[in-house]
């Protein structure tokens, strides 16, 4: 065989292994997830915008992790991630459910929240019918924490999430 021929076709196969590896490495990335629990659906996680930080404040340590409330016909979860991004979900019994994601920082007194995200499921005869909506709003909510419960009040917060009182104890679902 010509060795003309020959190495080209080295060069070409170690070229396309290569190739092919970084195809599926994507260790340049951060850490971030794409639609957390399983959306899918274009909230990405781990991404701010560029004025952004991930700076929480040194008052929002305390309300880091998930804080719940469960009640008969009701019921509301408030998520707030290390990395700075936030949910906060209701129930209203099985037939609907809506969801606000964004970014979060605090103060001793007063959380902001930017909101990106709003998405309303509604089952409605057995069929879902979902609606996002990409929103950039920001809701100052005030909040206090006694014990391992934390109570959030303000005018920005949509109605039904009014006067939450949530635990840390608590079952979601």
């Amino acid at each position: 065989m010509n060795k003309g021929i020959e190495k080209k076709a080295r060069v070409i196969t170690i070229a396309l292994f290569l190739l092919g590896g970084s195809v599926f490495a994507d260790s340049h990335k951060p850490n971030s997830k794409e639609g957390k629990h399983g959306h899918g659906k274009g909230f990405t996680y781990n991404k701010r915008s560029a004025d952004s930080k991930a700076d929480i404040g040194t008052a929002g340590y305390q309300l880091m992790g998930d804080w719940v409330f469960r009640g008969t016909d009701k019921a509301e979860k408030v998520e707030f991630d290390r990395d700075g991004t936030m949910e906060i979900k209701w129930h209203q019994g099985f037939d609907s459910e809506t969801e606000w994601e964004g970014f979060w920082t605090a103060t001793d007194t007063e959380i902001t929240f930017t909101v990106k995200t709003k998405e309303t499921e509604t089952w409605i005869n057995g069929a879902k019918k979902e609606v996002r909506e990409n929103i950039n709003a920001t809701w100052k909510i005030q909040y206090s924490i006694t014990d391992d419960t934390l109570t959030l009040t303000g005018s920005d917060l949509p109605k039904e999430l009014a006067n939450l009182q949530l635990s840390r104890t608590g079952r979601w679902h």
